[in-house]
């Protein structure tokens, strides 16, 4: 049997870095977001995710850790969501978060547009980052 010579000269294959961010990109969240996290925590803000969950029943919601780790955003920024509105912002340990972004469908079936906001519900516009403070 003929073999096919294998080519082992560079590669063929065209490759795209990865775009760094932006400078005002970095501007805003040096100076908006992460200040608005920060406070949060040194604040001793609370998961408010897993009291919601756990009163809904959701299996492995014991598993919230209770201190803010991070914010949930109910619109997300892909969908054009507010990175600093407080009323897109939900304070949130990182497993709770994590579960949200894992099941939307689950926990919008279960709370409604508490937690998870799409298209056609009544606050998509309010949570968009065009209404940014």
């Amino acid at each position: 049997m003929k073999r096919t010579q294998i080519n082992r000269g560079p590669s063929q294959l065209k490759r795209t870095p990865i775009k760094a961010r932006s400078d005002e990109r970095s501007k805003f969240m040096k100076e908006d977001r992460v200040p608005l996290i920060t406070a949060l925590v040194e604040a001793g803000f609370i998961c408010a995710i897993g009291p919601t969950l756990r009163h809904f029943g959701v299996p492995g919601s014991e598993n919230c850790t209770v201190g803010v780790q991070g914010l949930h955003e109910r619109r997300k920024r892909s969908a054009g969501g507010s990175l600093v509105n407080h009323q897109n912002l939900v304070p949130a340990c990182n497993w709770c978060n994590s579960f949200i972004e894992d099941n939307p469908s689950e926990v919008r079936e279960l709370t409604g547009d508490l937690l998870v906001v799409r298209e056609g519900d009544a606050e998509w516009h309010v949570l968009g980052k065009r209404n940014d403070p």
